[in-house]
């Protein structure tokens, strides 16, 4: 009996490594979002025991080194590759994690998961090890349309982000991105198609995706119609922002 309660306690322990290069950057140019990393580590403590959360990115980059100070309310092992200058720039990130995983799998017997946040394929050979030489649950994670296949293949559980929340918030900030835009050009006549058109196009995102959260901006006041006359014998409805209740939601940044 006590050796089948050891055998739980191993296996909810959980060795955490992030790749916060990719996680930074994939959400940044695919979405236009930055990582929550209080909420999701919120998350993983519901369904793990957390050994250490160890975050590895080069830093030095202005956008991603601002993101230091709200990684230190998560963790206070952060690795910094930047310095690591004995691997190709590309690929310090990757190499300085994977011998860190290396090693503590080989140091620690009481880790029974090892949760990693990448999608890039040159980790299948480690998870592959974690899981069939070592016996270790590992759960990978992701960002949607940037995760190796061949990565997901060999992992015990694989999750995906971002979430819906996230993904509609990203939605929101493309189509404020946009309205802002557009009332520095007088040439641009924002109509409810055009805007939806134009954020589609500018972001490769779907229509119908843009479509249902215009409407649902609409109906929460923070987008409404209005007449806009183009001549003194012509007028079109066009989109606008309530921009107080934007900047109060958090959804635009003037700076």
């Amino acid at each position: 009996m006590l050796n089948i309660f050891r055998s739980l306690a191993r296996s909810k322990r959980a060795m955490v490594f992030v790749d916060y290069e990719y996680w930074f950057y994939s959400y940044k140019n695919k979405y236009n979002l930055r990582p929550d990393t209080a909420a999701w580590r919120a998350e993983l403590e519901k369904q793990f025991d957390i050994e250490d959360i160890m975050i590895f990115a080069d830093f030095s980059s202005p956008g991603i080194g601002e993101e230091l100070a709200k990684l230190r309310n998560i963790t206070n092992t952060i690795i910094e590759t930047g310095t690591a200058t004995q691997y190709r720039k590309k690929d310090m990130t990757d190499f300085v994690m994977l011998d860190y995983i290396y090693q503590n799998v080989t140091s620690r017997n009481d880790v029974g998961t090892y949760i990693i946040f990448t999608g890039d394929g040159h980790f299948q050979s480690v998870v592959k090890y974690l899981v069939q030489k070592r016996h270790k649950k590992v759960v990978v994670y992701g960002v949607t349309d940037t995760f190796s296949k061949r990565l997901q293949g060999v992992a015990s559980d694989i999750r995906l982000l971002p979430d819906e929340e996230e993904l509609n918030n990203s939605y929101m900030r493309m189509i404020v991105s946009n309205l802002a835009h557009v009332e520095t050009k007088a040439n641009i006549i924002p109509t409810f198609w055009g805007t939806i058109e134009a954020v589609s196009k500018r972001n490769n995102v779907p229509d119908d995706r843009v479509k249902a959260t215009l409407l649902r901006m609409m109906a929460n006041g923070y987008v409404f119609q209005k007449d806009f006359s183009i001549n003194s014998s012509k007028q079109v409805r066009i989109v606008a922002a309530d921009w107080k209740k934007i900047k109060a939601a958090g959804l635009y940044d003037e700076g």
